[in-house]
């Protein structure tokens, strides 16, 4: 009886043997943390590069049926003649719409062609109470009203690490968020200055004389970036949140222009991205300096382009770019996917984003 109660009592653990079995599992966790972060954050970036690449794809796409592609905020796949009211015309109430960004006219090449043609984009029989005439592309942000089945949140424009995602996926309106932005000077399109583009003006190969290889067509950006002030619709250069259907804002350099030059007023809000003109406010219609956004001869670049570094929300400005993590992934009008350095140069960055500079690729590209 004896010897098995000697047995019983060394089998049992005591208090040091089990703080130190604690401390070990303890010391096990936070190594294995880190590396479980590392992995997760790898497989983000990885969906990242496959959502890139499926835009791709339906770019390729749609440039071999139209011919052309359409603009950041554009009509397509026609020119709409404000003058001529049997064809086109502006006050159309036509579905699919024949205005808007061009993340909606690529949605019929990204399986999406339901919500391309939802009957609630004709303002007639809208239920969010909408009023006017013509459809546009901003009208998607019924979601609210028109239930799950309308759900404007589509997983192939969200980087999964992009920090500044709401946990609905949704921004401003409750429109389906975007992480990524389409590249103004390749595709053009804009408020006050060519948004009617007669249909689209990119072409693949043929508007990109410097390879599509060498051409960045979108690329990675924050989704919410800066502080809010004041009510969601008041966005400006200093606080904004993106959709990939929200095109109110126009966004071009001639639309910065004729923004209020303190606020911005809402140019920075729409999914596209232009050499920010600072400390210029933007350029009139066709009256971009010779200069911008970088001198042709000297190979100088005046204007600023380069991504922050994965700022936080409060220190992001809309005006620019922003890497997701270590680097900005950017699709190039290829349909490759590479990772740019926040390190590369200013000047390398925009003969990237130019179509037609002319100029050769720094060896920091």
């Amino acid at each position: 009886m004896r010897s098995l109660s000697k047995s019983a009592r060394r089998s049992a653990f005591t208090l040091i043997e089990l703080l130190v079995v604690i401390a070990i599992i303890a010391i096990l966790i936070g190594l294995l943390l880190p590396a479980v972060q590392k992995v997760r954050e790898a497989a983000g970036r990885t969906q990242s590069q496959n959502n890139l690449k499926q835009i791709g794809l339906a770019i390729h796409n749609c440039n071999d049926v139209y011919g052309k592609l359409p603009g950041n905020v554009a009509d397509f796949p026609k020119a709409i003649d404000g003058g001529n009211p049997c064809c086109n015309a502006w006050n159309d109430n036509s579905v699919p719409s024949r205005f808007g960004t061009m993340q909606y006219f690529l949605l019929p090449f990204l399986e999406q062609d339901t919500l391309f043609r939802t009957p609630q984009m004709n303002p007639r029989i809208s239920l969010d109470g909408s009023t006017g005439s013509g459809t546009t592309s901003w009208r998607l942000k019924q979601r609210n009203t028109l239930g799950p089945a309308h759900n404007t949140y589509l997983k192939v424009f969200v980087a999964p690490n992009d920090p500044t995602i709401a946990g609905d996926y949704h921004a401003w309106g409750g429109g389906g968020a975007t992480s990524y932005s389409t590249n103004w000077h390749v595709f053009g399109g804009g408020g006050w200055n060519d948004w009617n583009t007669g249909g689209g003006k990119c072409r693949i190969p043929g508007t990109i004389p410097d390879g599509t290889s060498n051409t960045i067509g979108y690329m990675e950006r924050y989704s919410r970036c800066g502080v809010q002030a004041g009510h969601e619709w008041s966005q400006t250069k200093f606080w904004t949140e993106r959709t990939w259907f929200d095109e109110e804002g126009g966004g071009s350099p001639a639309k910065q222009f004729y923004s209020d030059p303190t606020t911005g007023g809402d140019a920075f809000a729409t999914s596209s991205f232009w050499v920010p003109t600072a400390p210029a406010n933007g350029f009139q219609d066709n009256h971009l300096p010779a200069d911008y956004p970088i001198n042709r001869l000297t190979g100088v670049a005046p204007y600023n382009a380069l991504p922050q570094a994965a700022p936080s929300i409060a220190t992001c400005d809309p005006t620019r770019l922003q890497t997701i993590g270590p680097s900005m992934q950017v699709l190039l009008m290829d349909g490759s996917v590479r990772a740019v350095s926040p390190s590369v140069s200013n000047a390398t960055l925009i003969k990237a984003i130019l179509p037609n500079d002319g100029l050769a690729l720094g060896g920091d590209w």
